[in-house]
């Protein structure tokens, strides 16, 4: 069987990502944030891996036109989506978009992969309807592996909107009739749960970027006791954090704790308004989203103790990197989590919402330097190995040939 460029198996991912590199070489009418980190790095491990010819489809916000560059033997697709002509986003009152099941993306996504003529397409992410329709068209033509980033039927909401019910429909009809799924060993419950017929599953996480390798070297001091890291919402558990804060005060009245992460100015207010209820207003910094990646490490490389209070993940991406710089994580038992203590304990875990056991495991790190050192050095040593690019970019290349029903 032929493929590709010097028979090279070609692979169309379709995602949503974007990064410092890829805004300064697309014509862009001005910057965004960066999303997608776990895209980035893992195309960073294929570069390595000869046998493969990777393409990546993704729509970016404020770009002038369609735009395609190859570089380091990968090539990028970006298209426009929003309003045409006008660049902008649809308005909330008027959702075409949705109206129509986001038809214009899926016809910029289906001419490209049809362009690329891939070998195989891995979807990243059945969550995200803007792009993840697509596949709908696209996965009785050609082969196609699902990646897990998570379940959007898992999140708490407030608001039933239609947004959220196509994500919602989408997700499900996508689990239900594509046959083959990658990701963490808890995701692959949920689509059992989900489907009434046989599927394959091939367990990967998305790995840790090579700069992580360099940064865990690095020396800070350590001005914040605890971190909350990612989005800022309640889903996430930031409301938690807040009340393990001012109880963690009560012993500790110089603690400090920091978020980290993208948070709307109105549910900052409400943390701040709680934290002065709960008397920790002195306590807490909130540094937002820190766009740069120089900026985000150099913040996070403060902190001693990651604190994961999520309700719904899957197994975040902060842990994986946290662990690698030796800050110790405690947090709820959510979605794969508990998998990283396989075999000894790593992290530590309470139930959710127990926020009592929260207190117990944050205080024993902050009094108790030899359990400190010897607990993030067991999950140091545990996530070298679990989450490398090598090692998990040779676990999706086997997904391929396995679903291509190629021999190596």
């Amino acid at each position: 069987m032929e493929f590709g460029i010097n028979k090279k198996i070609k692979v169309a991912f379709i995602c949503q990502m974007s990064s410092e590199f890829v805004q300064d070489r697309l014509p862009l009418w001005k910057k965004s944030e960066f999303i997608g980190a776990w895209i980035s790095n893992t195309v960073e491990g294929f570069k390595n891996l000869k046998d493969f010819e990777i393409h990546i489809i993704s729509s970016h916000p404020f770009l002038k036109k369609n735009y395609s560059f190859n570089e380091d033997g990968i090539s990028y697709h970006f298209y426009k989506s929003g309003i045409p002509i006008l660049d902008r986003n649809w308005p909330r009152i008027f959702r075409l978009d949705v109206l129509t099941k986001f038809y214009c993306n899926r016809r910029k996504i289906n001419k490209i992969v049809n362009f690329i003529k891939p070998d195989i397409i891995n979807l990243h992410g059945a969550e995200n309807a803007q792009y993840s329709l697509s596949i709908l068209d696209l996965y009785k033509k050609y082969p196609v592996l699902v990646t897990i980033q998570g379940f959007v039927y898992l999140e708490t909401s407030t608001r039933e909107d239609r947004i959220r019910k196509i994500r919602v429909a989408t997700e499900a009809k996508i689990i239900r009739n594509c046959p083959n799924f990658g990701g963490d060993f808890d995701s692959m419950r949920m689509i059992k749960e989900m489907r009434n017929s046989d599927f394959k599953f091939y367990n990967f996480y998305y790995p840790n970027g090579t700069k992580i390798d360099k940064l865990s070297e690095k020396k800070s001091d350590k001005d914040f006791d605890l971190l909350f890291w990612g989005r800022t919402i309640k889903d996430k558990g930031a409301e938690d954090f807040l009340i393990l804060v001012s109880k963690l005060v009560a012993d500790f009245p110089q603690l400090k704790a920091c978020y980290i992460g993208p948070i709307q100015q109105q549910y900052q207010e409400f943390l701040r308004v709680r934290s002065i209820e709960l008397g920790c207003e002195s306590n807490i910094v909130f540094h937002g989203y820190l766009r740069s990646e120089e900026e985000l490490y150099t913040e996070v490389l403060k902190s001693r103790i990651l604190v994961l209070p999520t309700y719904n993940d899957r197994f975040p991406t902060v842990l994986r990197e946290a662990v690698h710089f030796r800050i110790a994580v405690i947090g709820y038992a959510t979605g794969s989590i508990p998998q990283f203590n396989t075999g000894d304990e790593r992290i530590l875990l309470s139930d959710q919402g127990d926020i009592a056991k929260l207190y117990t495991d944050a205080k024993k790190l902050l009094t108790d330097k030899s359990y400190f050192n010897s607990l993030t050095e067991k999950a140091f040593v545990h996530g070298i190995k679990e989450f490398s690019i090598e090692n998990n970019c040779a676990k999706m290349a086997a997904a391929y040939y396995d679903i291509l029903k190629i021999i190596k």
